[in-house]
């Protein structure tokens, strides 16, 4: 599943294609995933593109009366988005979950083979609630090491690796960075949070935010179906751990499965 690398990398994406454009018509296909009165966005301008945790928004706004709704997408496993300006081909319609058309003639598709993802319409108040919900980001100026340090006095009994993926804890991490950062860090996925140290916690603290600031710059990473506006992402060709036999010392790889998902570690170089 697309974590926050992969999503903050589409979300930029689409800032760029999509600002400022005005929707002339908003169709939907699959009610199960996509909000019908989608299809009654008419006239409504995009004024901003951003992501919470992993969810791409779309702030859009009536320029004559200044209501405001917003569009919110979850990939899950497959989905993805597809871009075509007027002298573009547009997407094929056997995975759409929701079409955009814009006055320049542009179009934008919301697209989803295993139809896990979804595209929501919510008021500004609905919005709050979800979003409250979430943790903090981990790449926003206020999350320093004394936050995680805090975070983490809540949850000492916790498993920190299972801790890391849960959203209510901090946002946008998954079973992918969540690997990788304790891998860089040294810290045993199977430890209990109580059992880390200080230093740990700033070491683990650091790894998070380099990780994902990386993985961003090379646009994600194309493990499985993940794919963005422009094509696929490269960071997968950096991943030390993740789905690898031997880590970057060479030393011989575990998988174990924790929260039902796979885990690969370095009994050696992970403590």
């Amino acid at each position: 599943m697309p974590e926050l690398p992969e999503v903050e990398t589409i979300t930029r994406q689409l800032r760029k294609q999509v600002l400022g454009k005005k929707i002339v018509q908003a169709k939907t296909f699959d009610k199960r995933i996509a909000d019908h009165s989608i299809n009654k966005l008419v006239s409504l301008k995009i004024v901003k593109v951003w992501r919470r945790a992993k969810a791409v928004i779309i702030n859009l706004e009536d320029t004559l009366y200044d209501h405001k709704l917003f569009l919110v997408f979850r990939l899950g496993m497959t989905g993805h988005f597809h871009y075509a300006d007027k002298l573009e081909k547009q997407a094929p319609q056997e995975y759409l979950v929701a079409s955009f058309s814009f006055s320049d003639g542009s179009t934008l598709s919301f697209n989803d083979i295993r139809r896990f993802g979804s595209v929501r319409l919510y008021t500004e108040g609905k919005l709050k609630k979800i979003l409250d919900s979430f943790g903090p980001e981990p790449l926003s100026k206020g999350f320093m090491v004394g936050v995680l340090r805090v975070l983490f006095q809540k949850r000492k009994k916790a498993n920190i690796k299972v801790t890391l993926m849960d959203q209510k804890f901090i946002a946008g991490m998954g079973n992918i960075y969540a690997q990788e950062a304790l891998y860089i860090a040294g810290v045993d996925p199977r430890r209990k949070i109580e059992s880390l140290s200080s230093s740990e916690i700033s070491k683990l603290h650091h790894s998070l935010q380099r990780l994902l600031k990386l993985a961003i710059e090379k646009k994600g990473s194309s493990v499985d179906n993940y794919s963005h506006l422009e094509g696929s992402g490269d960071f997968q060709n950096y991943l030390l751990v993740y789905q690898r036999d031997v880590c970057p010392k060479k030393h011989k790889l575990v998988k174990i499965y924790q929260g039902g998902r796979g885990t690969f570690y370095c009994p050696k170089c992970q403590k």
